[in-house]
């Protein structure tokens, strides 16, 4: 059985190959699965791309996508996991940042979760799970974007805006095959969304959430503004596409 963890860059040229060797190392514990990566490159000024077909020469489980500019991360996802089905076919799908906020030794926690769930969350808001070396700041957005997520859009999880998940090909199959409306940071949520309505099975696990040390953050306030105008939108869309 095959497993494709999808990762959006931009930008991240350093922590790719830290990032390659630390989920390489996970096919140890996961002996019944072969782990590819494929990484979606939205033309990275730093060389990323290059990075990774240099890695990718001596590797056959790494992949590249890429795209000639940045068109938000939920696009990249969506386009990632149409390329993993037509490349490599998986039978499980794992969405992470290139930044190493995603710890990679927790993929086997989210793979294995997948034996009786449809979708699994790496989740800073459940017991066990937290968040270190954020501002308040950044905290109280993070915090409120998930509130809003579950007072307008009733979701149950914890933590909608988690951009780690495991999930099985009947999730992304539902994903790929829908119009969705988000492009940006929202599409975490909006994903949600859809999963709750159409009655897939969600299982949150805990993780420990760690501030990047190298690069910088790619979260902007054109984001922010557009999961306020968006939320609205998604219920509104939801109530006539969505199953609600």
């Amino acid at each position: 059985m095959k497993v494709v963890v999808v990762i959006p860059t931009y930008n991240e040229r350093q922590n790719i190959g830290p990032l390659v060797e630390r989920i390489s190392q996970i096919h140890a514990t996961l002996p019944d699965r072969r782990v590819h990566i494929l990484f979606v490159d939205d033309g990275s000024p730093d060389g990323t791309a290059s990075e990774v077909e240099r890695l990718a020469a001596d590797h056959e489980h790494i992949h590249l996508l890429e795209r000639p500019e940045k068109k938000g991360i939920g696009t990249a996802y969506l386009d990632g996991f149409r390329e993993a089905i037509a490349k490599i076919d998986p039978s499980v799908f794992v969405q992470m940042d290139a930044d190493l906020q995603h710890p990679p030794e927790r993929i086997v926690d989210l793979v294995t979760a997948l034996g009786d769930s449809d979708v699994a969350l790496g989740s800073r808001y459940v017991p066990g799970g937290g968040i270190e070396g954020w501002s308040w700041t950044r905290r109280l957005v993070s915090r409120g974007a998930n509130w809003l997520a579950r007072v307008v859009l009733g979701l149950s999880v914890k933590d909608a805006t988690t951009g780690f998940k495991a999930l099985n090909r009947r999730s992304v199959d539902l994903l790929v095959g829908v119009s969705l409306s988000s492009s940006g940071f929202i599409y975490q949520v909006e994903s949600i969304f859809l999963f709750e309505r159409n009655g897939l099975r969600i299982k949150e696990i805990p993780f420990l959430f760690k501030e990047r040390s190298r690069g910088e953050s790619k979260l902007s306030l054109e984001e922010i503004f557009e999961f306020l105008v968006r939320i609205i939108g998604i219920r509104m869309k939801g109530s006539k596409e969505f199953g609600g």
